[in-house]
């Protein structure tokens, strides 16, 4: 890959063999290779065009979730960028999976949007390239610290983080005078509010999903994966604190009545987002949704829990470059235009997401959001994802075990070990044991 400075061939070539810290050199289907991308205009703007960006030019192939904001991520793009052919292709969640098929065909994207903790399968893989330290440089200027250092493997930078959302807890205005600030106060809202015979009940939520109720395991001192995150040996999920998440977890069915086969999408967030629940657990992204519906929404911390306010855990989405790029200078350049602050306006502006500047006041109507300031009293409770790739397989086993504890089919205890012996064969198919 080429840095995004104009510099001599050898030096290039210095840096191409410097920057690819994955061992993978980024494909060069065009014979005579891309050219040196321009340098900035301003190490302090990240929204202005390059000096020279009129020089970058060529085919980009964007994979990309959101479909309006990727057309406008592409029009604002192409006003610095005018010699730039992005063509946008919809791919959602499989994105990942689907470059380590087409990427070494050549037909895969050059840019691609994915979920934070995929970054680290794709790096194992060899799918992805390290982002030249002039891009991370500037981006460091821009970003929190926190934000810029989650997709660091290996002291390079492989994803840049355009949208950033920890969750919380979303409530319909019309339906509810103000947020509960403990658990104990939802449960007396919901013991008024519920009526069975109309099914009708005071919060939908998808119940069986670790990600949406990590925060009622974090309140009995849960962590996964120990105190740092990197100990998949020692998962925790057998651990008395997570027993305790989910005695919790399971006596929230009897309030909030509601099968785990009826827990999904269109019941629980969608419920919320068309007005007909007062609460629900999600990110600030269904509270469009829901302001599109014409619902009073707002936003709030999650209610305390025994006395501890609960942690959630930090959601990003980043842009990641192939290693099959076909144009790299036009790729580093179009992520680095995502994370800037006039990306972040038209994202805010497209679906009200929260960002990861350390400035946003140049945002119109971000600063008095109802939903960002709620969820801006939960953000110091946070915590970042495990990083590393074992992480990624406890999704389907935890799921499982939530569902089984959620539905009374498994006691707590045995739904503990179910899980840590599907996470043992989970990590025994990718040739690791907890045991060894």
């Amino acid at each position: 890959m080429k840095k995004h400075f104009s510099l001599i061939l050898a030096l290039v070539l210095m840096l191409t063999l410097a920057a690819c810290g994955n061992g993978n050199s980024p494909a060069d289907n065009s014979g005579g290779g891309a050219q040196p991308a321009a340098q900035p205009a301003s190490s302090g703007d990240s929204s202005a065009p390059a000096a020279d960006s009129g020089d970058i030019g060529g085919d980009l192939v964007l994979w990309f979730g959101i479909e309006d904001l990727g057309k406008a991520f592409i029009e604002a793009f192409n006003v610095h960028y005018p010699n730039v052919n992005v063509k946008l292709e919809i791919i959602g969640m499989e994105a990942g999976e689907k470059l380590s098929l087409d990427g070494p065909s050549g037909i895969g994207g050059d840019v691609i949007m994915v979920n934070h903790n995929d970054v680290f399968s794709l790096f194992d893989d060899g799918l992805i390239e390290p982002y030249p330290a002039d891009v991370e440089g500037r981006l460091r200027n821009i970003l929190l610290d926190f934000v810029i250092d989650m997709p660091q493997i290996n002291g390079n930078l492989y994803g840049v983080p355009f949208s950033l959302e920890n969750y919380g807890l979303l409530y319909n205005k019309d339906l509810v005078d103000k947020p509960p600030e403990t658990i104990e106060e939802l449960f007396e809202f919901a013991e008024s509010y519920n009526d069975p015979s109309a099914g009708k009940y005071a919060m939908r939520w998808l119940v069986n999903d670790f990600y949406h109720n990590y925060w009622l395991f974090s309140a009995f001192g849960f962590k996964p994966f120990g105190p740092d995150g990197t100990d998949w040996k020692n998962p925790g999920f057998d651990s008395p604190e997570f027993a305790q998440g989910l005695e919790l977890h399971r006596s929230l069915r009897a309030i909030f009545e509601m099968p785990t086969d009826d827990a999904d999408f269109e019941a629980t967030m969608g419920a919320f987002g068309r007005g007909e629940v007062p609460f629900t657990v999600a990110h600030s992204w269904l509270a469009a949704v829901a302001r599109d519906n014409g619902v009073n929404v707002a936003g709030a911390k999650l209610p305390t829990i025994n006395g501890v306010q609960p942690r959630c855990l930090l959601g990003m989405n980043l842009l990641v470059v192939s290693s099959y790029a076909n144009n790299f200078d036009a790729a580093f350049a179009f992520a680095e235009f995502a994370a800037s602050p006039e990306a972040a306006g038209i994202m805010y502006g497209v679906n009200g997401v929260g960002n990861g500047l350390k400035d946003s006041s140049g945002i119109e109507g971000y600063a008095e959001d109802a939903v960002l300031l709620g969820f801006a009293e939960q953000t110091p409770y946070t915590e970042s994802f495990p990083q590393m790739t074992e992480f990624n397989l406890i999704w389907g086993p935890v799921q499982e075990m939530m569902a089984f504890n959620w539905d009374d089919k498994l006691t707590v205890e045995d739904a503990q070990k179910k899980f840590m012996e599907d996470f043992e064969m989970a990590l025994n198919v990718s040739g690791q044991s907890m045991y060894d």
